[in-house]
C-alpha cells in the first residue's frame, strides 16, 4: 500500500534522487519561468524532496513562485516511485507516491522515517560544484562552471547588491564575505571550526542560487538496471545470489545498482563482491561500493575500509572514513590519520569528525 506523504518525499532523498526529482520537475513544468525565477523555484523543490518538514504553508510558497499554468504530469521516478506534478485548481502543486514492493508501510514497521538517511557532505560529490580549499583556513571556492560575470566582493552590510547573495547570507550566519569571479564563489566564515556544521547548507545554498538545473540526457543503461535489478533485497537468499551475480556484470551501471543493493547486508556472501567492488574500474561502482560499506557498518570489513583510504577518489576516501567511524575509529587511528592533510577538504573534515 502507498505511503504517507512525508514518507514519500524522505524516501526520494534515501535514495540520493533529491536533485534529479527537483530537476525533472523544472525541465518538465517549469521550462516557461523566468530564468531569474528558477533557482528559487528549484531551492523549493529541492526542500520539498527531502526528509525535511514541508507544510500546507510550503505548498502555497511553491506555487506562487513558480504562478499560473495548466498541465498535469506523472511519471515513474524509480521503482516504487512515482512522481506527479503540475497545476490542479490554478495551483501549482509536487506529488510523489512510494508504494514498497513489499506491501509494508515503512511508517508502521518503524523503518521509515526515522531510518532515512539523511543528505550529507557524501552527496555533494555527485553534484556539478567542484569545492577546493582558499587562501586561508576560513575560505572555500566553489567551482561553479561558465563564467558568472564580473568579478565581485560582498559582505554582510552590502549583499543586497546581489540578491543571491543576499540569500547566502540570510541562511548562513557564520559567513562574512562573498567573492564572486569568473566561474567562482569563495566563502569566508568567521570561524573555520564551523566549517563542519555551515558546508553542507551552505553548498546547497550555492547549489540552488547559482547553478542552473542541469539538462544531462537521460541513462538509460542505469534506467535498465534499476528496473531489473532495483527492486532486489539482500534479505531474500534468492534476490541476494542475483544482486551478487550482477556485481559481475560487463555493464558498469548493473554493477553500481548491485552494490547499491548490497547496502545493509549481514551475509558473509557480501564479503567477496565488496571487496571485488573497491576495485572496479568504474569510480562509480567504487563510490556505490564505499558507500554501502560506510552504511552497513559491519566490523569484519575494516579491512576493506582501510583499503579504501588509498582510492584516488575522494568520495571513496570520504566513505571509507565515516564507515570507520562508525565501527570503531580507535581501531584504524593510524590509517585515518594519514588523510588529515588530504586534498579535499570534505575528507579533512570527517577525518576531524572520526578522530
Amino acid at each position: 500500500m502507498p505511503t504517507d506523504r512525508a514518507t514519500a518525499r524522505a524516501e526520494v532523498a534515501r535514495r540520493g534522487l533529491t536533485a534529479a526529482a527537483a530537476e525533472r520537475v523544472v525541465r518538465v513544468a517549469l521550462v516557461g519561468l523566468p530564468v531569474s525565477l528558477v533557482p528559487r523555484a528549484t531551492s523549493q523543490l529541492r526542500r520539498f524532496f527531502s526528509p525535511g518538514n514541508w507544510s500546507a504553508e510550503d505548498d502555497a510558497a511553491l506555487s506562487a513562485a513558480v504562478g499560473p499554468g495548466r498541465d498535469w504530469y506523472e511519471e515513474v521516478l524509480d521503482p516504487e516511485l512515482d512522481l506527479g506534478f503540475g497545476w490542479r485548481a490554478g495551483a501549482f502543486r509536487v506529488e510523489v507516491r512510494y508504494t514498497p514492493a513489499d506491501g509494508s508501510d515503512p511508517a508502521v514497521d518503524g523503518a521509515a522515517v526515522d531510518g532515512v538517511r539523511p543528505r550529507t557532505l557524501g552527496d555533494t560529490f555527485e553534484d556539478s560544484i567542484v569545492l577546493e580549499s582558499g587562501n586561508t583556513p576560513a575560505e572555500l571556492r566553489f567551482g561553479l562552471g561558465p563564467a558568472t560575470g564580473p568579478a565581485i566582493t560582498l559582505t554582510r552590510d552590502d549583499a543586497t547588491r546581489d540578491p543571491r547573495v543576499e540569500q547566502l547570507f540570510r541562511g548562513c550566519p557564520d559567513l562574512t564575505q562573498v567573492t564572486i569571479a569568473s566561474g567562482t564563489l569563495t566563502a569566508t566564515i568567521s570561524d573555520p571550526t564551523r566549517w563542519a556544521d555551515v558546508l553542507l547548507p551552505l553548498f546547497d545554498a550555492i547549489t540552488a542560487g547559482f547553478v542552473p538545473p542541469r539538462t544531462a540526457p537521460p541513462d538509460r543503461q542505469l534506467e535498465r538496471a534499476m528496473r531489473e535489478i532495483g527492486s532486489l533485497h539482500h534479505a531474500s537468499p534468492r534476490d541476494l545470489a542475483r544482486i551478487i551475480d550482477a556485481t559481475t556484470s560487463p555493464d558498469a551501471s548493473f554493477r553500481k545498482i548491485a552494490f547499491e543493493r548490497l547496502e545493509g547486508s549481514d551475509s558473509p556472501a557480501a564479503l567477496r563482491p565488496w571487496a571485488r567492488g573497491l576495485e572496479d574500474s568504474s569510480r562509480a561502482v567504487r563510490r556505490a561500493t564505499s558507500r554501502a560499506l560506510a552504511e552497513t557498518g559491519r566490523p569484519e570489513t575494516r579491512d576493506l575500509m582501510e583499503r579504501a583510504l588509498g582510492d584516488a577518489d575522494a568520495s571513496v576516501r570520504y566513505y571509507a572514513v565515516r564507515g570507520l567511524a562508525r565501527i570503531g575509529a580507535e581501531n584504524s587511528a593510524t590509517a585515518i590519520a594519514r588523510l588529515r592533510n588530504d586534498p579535499d577538504v570534505r575528507v579533512r573534515l570527517a577525518v576531524q569528525a572520526a578522530v
